[in-house]
C-alpha cells in the first residue's frame, strides 16, 4: 500500500462526491472515541494521507455549527446508538454504493460497466488498515447481521447530520480509525 495508490483510488470514488474521507489515529480502546474526532476534525492523518474534506474551508458552516459540521454533534453515545456492524468481506460494493447520491449500487457512478474498477478502488482504500479491522455502517438493513451484503438499497439509515441523506463506513482497525461518508443534501 502507498500513498500514490491510495489517494488515486480515493479520488477516483470520491473526488466528485460531496464527502468526507479521512483516517485518524486510534489512540482509545473505545475506537467511537477516535470515530468522534475524526468527526471534529481534531485529528491529524497517522502517516500524513490527503484528507478529502469538502467543508475543511466552510469556516461560516462551522462556526455557526461546530467543527464537525455537517455532522450534527457526534458522541460516543450516539455512534453507539447509530452504527451497526457488518463483514469487511461486504465493505468494497458500499464503499462503491457510497458514491451514488441514494447509496445504490446500481447507480454509483462507473457501474455496471466499470465495476471491476470500483471494486479494486474500494479494495486499496480499505488495504490501509490491514486486516482484521471492523466494519461500521449507519445504514439500517445491516443491524443484527454481521455476514449481511451491506451493498444493497436501504431505505432506512440513521442519520448523523441535517441532509436529507447522508450515508457512511467507519474502519477500525487497532492503529487507524477510517471514516468514508457521503452527504445528500437535496
Amino acid at each position: 500500500m502507498t500513498r500514490a495508490a491510495w489517494e488515486a483510488a480515493a479520488l477516483r470514488l470520491f473526488d466528485d462526491k460531496y464527502s468526507l474521507v479521512a483516517t485518524g489515529p486510534r489512540t482509545h480502546e473505545d475506537w467511537r472515541v477516535d470515530a468522534v474526532a475524526v468527526m471534529k476534525r481534531d485529528f491529524a492523518d497517522p502517516r500524513g494521507w490527503p484528507v478529502l474534506d469538502w467543508d475543511r474551508d466552510n469556516a461560516e458552516e462551522m462556526a455557526a455549527h461546530g467543527r464537525a459540521y455537517p455532522f450534527d454533534h457526534p458522541t460516543v453515545e450516539l455512534l453507539n446508538q447509530s452504527l451497526h456492524q457488518f463483514a469487511p468481506r461486504t465493505a468494497p460494493p458500499l464503499l462503491v454504493a457510497l458514491t451514488d447520491d441514494w447509496c445504490r449500487l446500481r447507480n454509483a457512478p462507473g457501474f455496471p460497466e466499470e465495476q471491476e474498477r470500483l471494486f479494486e478502488d474500494a479494495r486499496t482504500l480499505l488495504a490501509r488498515y490491514q486486516e482484521p479491522f471492523e466494519c461500521y455502517t449507519n445504514l439500517d438493513h445491516v443491524e443484527g447481521n454481521t455476514a449481511t451484503d451491506a451493498s444493497g438499497h436501504s431505505s432506512s439509515w440513521s442519520s448523523l447530520t441535517q441532509y436529507t441523506g447522508d450515508y457512511g463506513l467507519i474502519v477500525a482497525s487497532d492503529t487507524e480509525i477510517g471514516l468514508f461518508w457521503s452527504f445528500n443534501p437535496i
